[in-house]
């Protein structure tokens, strides 16, 4: 068996980018297949998903870091020569990275309280009310 866990940080975020778009044709409707019928199904994917919005914050943070340390030390150039440039385009991504980070944690909020109220919820097998 092959081991196809990603060694890059790209390829780990490709993954997780197919990942989620596996998820969305698995749930386009009902299926036995998918594991996609009850709300135990839906209960499932709605943790998993919060798990992954909690993790972005991390992820978006490190990022910024990277791009920041690398411009800090002068290692980074713009691909108009301008530095001025270089400069506002280094600062823009840092806040615009700050904020989806904020964003997905807010998601995350979102995602664990879906999850708490869905945990009261089950399937009726009997009359269907």
């Amino acid at each position: 068996m092959t081991d196809r866990t990603p060694t890059t940080a790209a390829g780990a975020a490709r993954a997780a980018a197919e990942a989620i778009r596996s998820l969305n044709h698995l749930t386009i409707r009902p299926s036995d297949a998918a594991d996609w019928e009850m709300p135990g199904d839906v209960y499932a994917v709605i943790g998993a998903l919060a798990a992954v919005a909690g993790r972005l914050p991390q992820a978006l943070g490190q990022c910024a870091a990277l791009v920041d340390a690398l411009h800090t030390s002068g290692r980074l150039r713009h691909d108009s020569g301008d530095v001025d440039q270089l400069r506002v385009d280094a600062a823009a991504f840092g806040i615009e990275a700050r904020e989806a980070a904020a964003t997905a944690g807010r998601l995350a909020d979102g995602l664990h309280h879906a999850h708490a109220a869905l945990a009261r919820i089950g399937y009726d097998e009997g009359t269907g009310r």
